[in-house]
């Protein structure tokens, strides 16, 4: 694997890290899509979760032939969110970028993204429309999020976007800027880490959303959400030194946004509006409920599992922002 000690020449304008675990079956078209990118100044670091399966093979076989690829390999599975980490702690670039294994960027993304932060210094993260597509990569539809509302508004209003909404927090995988991203809580180990930190960097500086979607995000049953149902599986996923053990997610972001809302350099009338938005917050999105079945969960572990599905047949899916397939 090739050494991290690099010339101040060679550093990249964007840093992609592509955090695998065991993911032969989509990973080639990941990366053939950050190599394929019409903005060539990136370096694209492959971090293995020490995986079982080709994953490795394919790994060194890219590190080899392009200069633009760093590969690192795990001795031992550390779980997600430990392996996210490591990614960003890889990167050089002036930007960062995750890139789920199984997903994929258009050729203009980084371009795109890239020149609104070059642009406008006071965006920290810009991400477009989200194209859903199926295991063949069959576009199944558009998922909007809204993100530029948190372009509109001063920190607090930014933070209340974040929090407040239901939304599927696919704007983890927008461009970020580095220095923004240094001394965040990164992905932390826990069911809903990205929310929290779309909401400290939404505190940070604002968001914009590019119409066109130039980002792909696969569906598939072995996707984390859909193979991991029970809190307790959620939170070996998240850290494989955890184990298996009950976990309360809904109480571990509600206290990191209370502890953001502490330690962000906020004036003191935006930090009251921001503690405001955490009172509003326990009548939001089923969030008092959810914080209620996380404490069941310790006697009936399948319990957020179940009172999702039950949420569902009540009421509905939470409302996704599906547009029209633009294609037809």
């Amino acid at each position: 694997m090739r050494q991290a000690s690099e010339s101040a020449a060679e550093v990249p304008l964007v840093s992609v890290g592509i955090p695998v675990f065991n993911g032969e079956a989509f990973l080639e078209d990941a990366i053939r899509s950050a190599l394929s990118q019409t903005l060539e100044d990136l370096e694209l670091i492959l971090c293995d979760n020490a995986s079982t399966d080709r994953t490795a093979e394919i790994c060194r076989d890219y590190e080899a032939r392009e200069p633009r690829v760093r590969y690192f390999r795990n001795p031992r599975n550390l779980g997600a969110a430990a392996n996210y980490n490591l990614a960003f702690s890889h990167a050089r670039g002036r930007y960062f970028k995750w890139l789920a294994h199984d997903d994929r960027m258009l050729p203009l993304f980084l371009a795109k993204t890239s020149r609104v932060l070059e642009e406008r210094p006071d965006v920290v993260l810009c991400n477009t429309v989200i194209s859903y597509i199926d295991s063949g990569g069959a576009q199944l539809g558009l998922y909007d999020t809204r993100l530029s509302g948190a372009d509109a508004f001063p920190p607090s209003g930014r933070f209340a976007w974040m929090v407040l909404r239901s939304h599927t927090c696919v704007d983890f995988f927008g461009l970020i800027r580095r220095q923004t991203l240094r001394h965040s809580l990164l992905h932390s180990s826990f069911h809903g880490a990205d929310r929290a930190l779309l909401a400290q960097l939404a505190l940070r500086g604002r968001m914009v959303q590019l119409p066109a979607p130039l980002l792909a995000i696969r569906e598939h049953p072995n996707r984390y959400t859909r193979a991991q149902r029970r809190s307790a599986d959620r939170a070996a996923w998240h850290d494989s030194a955890q184990g298996a053990q009950p976990s309360f997610p809904t109480w571990r972001l509600y206290s990191e946004y209370v502890r953001m809302v502490r330690r962000e350099s906020l004036s003191p009338t935006e930090r009251s509006r921001c503690y405001a938005v955490l009172a509003r917050w326990w009548a939001c999105n089923w969030n008092a409920a959810r914080a209620a079945v996380d404490l069941l969960a310790l006697a009936l572990p399948s319990a957020p599992a179940q009172a999702e599905r039950l949420k569902i047949r009540l009421f509905g899916a939470a409302p996704g922002h599906l547009l029209a397939d633009r294609r037809r």
